[in-house]
């Protein structure tokens, strides 16, 4: 896990550019860092800096720095920057940039390949020789075999820039589902950026932070971020998950919107699965317990997320039974965020996996104090707003985490958007039900659901309109029932869009059958901004956060499965839940209800500090230029005196303000 920076330009460059851009996200990789720089001639230079150990100055290779960028005088067209957090292979030869095929290809790399072993015996089996145990080697190996093709061989998370320098091209590439990030910017003077996180554009000449209104716009009213390749700043896109980019480094440039031309190199395509109920559990059992050996793959010590819910309660367990197996094994270590107030503390269900396995639990329980004081921080680390205190929690557990020496963890992100985790898995189902007449089977489900998780018609019937109502009438529905109507009186919305609409209409995916569900949720509304947080979070205390539910080996078969498989009678994860049977505490595996990390933040904002809530929307009325009109603090009153439901509207209002504060952007 790292983090990356470089610059194509067609003109020469200070070096002091990128090294102030790693030096921004030097949190991303304390262990190392390293640069490539050229110049106009084609000449290169290796350099290193003040955090790359002495061990990889001498150790001779063709990638070793061959001096300090702070001496460096001259100027460069392409500079490609790394900042390491060593996880696999610790020897220098993990060293970054690294190069492949006698100074060929040099290759800055985020992530982690899981299956990294089995594509070096092949490549080896082609011919290929390596030098290092890690990754990074066999994907730039895996690249001069391969080009692009290489994508599809790799298991795992990456955001990685590779440079050609015989042919004088850069390839940038996404995994899968945009576990690792990367973003990009250019310059007025069509000079390419790009960077693990958007800050490193902050330290930029010529940068200036800018609203992007329409994005803005969704995340105050809607609460979608991470939903298209915008971000909130203008001109500063990502790379979408699933996409790389080729091209020659003469021929880079922006389209006149400042974007560039990626491709799909990543296409999730369902194949329907033929056999029995058991026969899919057996299978999801087979590939789940590959998952998470292979997520356990490293070099430093690794421990595992406890949120006392199903997802990391499998992991816990199923890590478990992998040590227990071995003679001389370890004791894992877990990590949970818990509350004081028994309503939203998790604390009992966790104590059942702890007694159920061999852990070393670790608890933290944060409180209102440490969001006054770390709001600012997390933000920071964030770049984007984040919609409420979860992504708090989760920063905590991270901290908690690297106090204890763990410099790789575990969790159960991902599974809830493609295992049936959400009720609108429910009305999606029904729907069908309905459309191919089988009413008898959806009366009897209803019952059933009902008898274990009583089920609100109201809700229920909305949810099903999304599948059942023509795209017209749905259109029409969405308009009159918006969100945005109690929005509008305390947020000047035509401020920020000329034609304000429903971000849920510029996703190219529907939102009616079970698959289309998943493929929502993993690509566009949920799952990328809760892998952004998870991500800074725990960047930000130099952990690598591992996502065993993301293998896609995994979830592509669980896309492939029919809708009953994943849910039946009331019973979500119903294939998780029968191929884990035998691992997880009955109390676990029979669990109906989801909370996870959560925090009471009804409690403070209406009860414990109420005044500092409002005072941070008083400055919000300040900071937004009029978006957030004066009348959001009547909302806040109501919200606190209880005539309003409580939402977290009052917090996307203040996660706006503080955003503009903190990086100073433009409105």
């Amino acid at each position: 896990m790292c983090g990356i920076a470089g610059v194509i330009s067609k003109s020469e460059i200070k070096p002091a550019i990128v090294r102030a851009m790693t030096e921004v996200i030097r949190h991303r990789g304390p262990d190392d860092e390293g640069y490539i720089l050229i110049d106009g001639s084609g000449n290169l230079v290796t350099a290193g800096g003040q955090d790359t150990p002495s061990a990889v100055w001498s150790a001779g290779l063709n990638f070793s720095p061959g001096t300090r960028i702070d001496r460096l005088v001259s100027s460069y067209q392409i500079i490609l920057g790394h900042r390491r957090l060593s996880i696999l292979d610790l020897s220098p030869t993990g060293h970054q940039p690294f190069s492949y095929s006698d100074g060929r290809y040099w290759i800055c790399f985020n992530g982690m390949i899981y299956n990294h072993k089995e594509i070096r015996e092949e490549l080896r089996s082609l011919g290929h020789d390596f030098i290092s145990g890690t990754d990074t080697e066999v994907i730039v190996a895996a690249y001069a075999e391969w080009g692009t093709g290489c994508l599809n061989k790799f298991a795992g998370m990456w955001a990685f820039a590779i440079y050609d320098h015989f042919s004088g091209s850069l390839c940038l590439a996404r995994d899968r589902y945009g576990i690792k990030p990367l973003y990009y910017w250019f310059s007025d003077e069509e000079t390419l950026f790009f960077a693990s996180e958007i800050k490193q554009f902050t330290v930029l000449d010529g940068w200036q932070a800018e609203i992007n209104r329409e994005r803005a716009y969704d995340q105050l009213v809607y609460s979608f971020t991470d939903h298209t390749d915008e971000t909130m700043f203008k001109g500063v896109f990502q790379l979408p998950a699933g996409m790389f980019y080729l091209s020659s480094i003469r021929e880079i440039k922006p389209d006149p919107k400042g974007r560039i031309l990626f491709k799909r190199w990543y296409f999730l395509e369902r194949q329907q699965f033929r056999g029995s109920f058991q026969d899919a559990a057996a299978r999801f059992r087979e590939l789940f317990d590959r998952s998470v050996v292979e997520h356990l793959c490293a070099d430093v010590p690794v421990g595992t997320a406890l949120s006392g819910g199903l997802d990391s309660s499998s992991i816990v367990c199923e890590i478990d039974r992998l040590l227990r197996e071995k003679v001389n094994h370890h004791q894992q270590s877990t990590f949970s965020s818990c509350a004081t107030n028994e309503v939203y503390d998790e604390r009992k269900w966790m104590d059942i996996v702890v007694a159920h396995t061999n852990v070393e639990a670790n608890f933290i329980y944060p409180d209102l104090e440490e969001v006054f004081s770390l709001t600012s921080k997390i933000l920071w680390h964030q770049d984007e707003p984040y919609q409420s205190q979860s992504a708090f929690l989760g920063y905590n557990v991270f901290r908690l985490a690297s106090q204890t020496g763990i410099r790789v963890l575990l969790n159960g992100q991902g599974a809830d958007e493609y295992l049936g985790g959400y009720g609108q898995f429910t009305a999606a189902r029904y729907a069908g039900m309905l459309k191919r007449f089988h009413i008898l089977s959806f009366l009897r489900d209803l019952r059933n659901s009902r008898m274990i998780n009583p089920i609100s018609f109201t809700r229920l019937l909305k949810g099903m309109a999304f599948s059942l109502l023509p795209q017209p009438l749905l259109e029409r529905a969405r308009q009159k029932h918006s969100s945005a109507d109690h929005l509008r009186s305390i947020i000047n919305t035509d401020q920020l869009a000329d034609k304000p609409s429903n971000p849920m209409d510029i996703i190219p995916i529907g939102y009616s059958t079970v698959p289309e569900i998943s493929v929502h949720l993993t690509f566009y509304s949920t799952l990328p901004k809760y892998l952004r947080w998870e991500d800074r979070n725990s960047m930000a205390h130099s952990i690598e956060a591992r996502v065993p539910f993301l293998d896609h080996r995994l979830v592509e078969f669980a896309y492939s499965l029919p809708d009953n498989f994943l849910e039946k009678d009331g019973i979500n994860k119903r294939v998780m839940r029968t191929a884990l049977s035998d691992l997880l505490p009955e109390k676990i595996s029979n669990r109906k209800d989801k909370m996870g990390f959560i925090t009471p933040e009804e409690i403070w904002v209406r009860k414990d500090n109420p005044l500092w809530f409002r005072k941070r929307i008083e400055e919000a009325l300040d900071v937004s230029g009029g978006i957030i009109k004066p009348e959001a603090l009547k909302y806040f009153d109501n919200v606190v005196n209880g005539s309003v439901p409580f939402d977290y509207t009052y917090w996307r209002l203040i996660m706006f303000s503080e955003w503009i504060k903190l990086f100073g952007v433009k409105v």
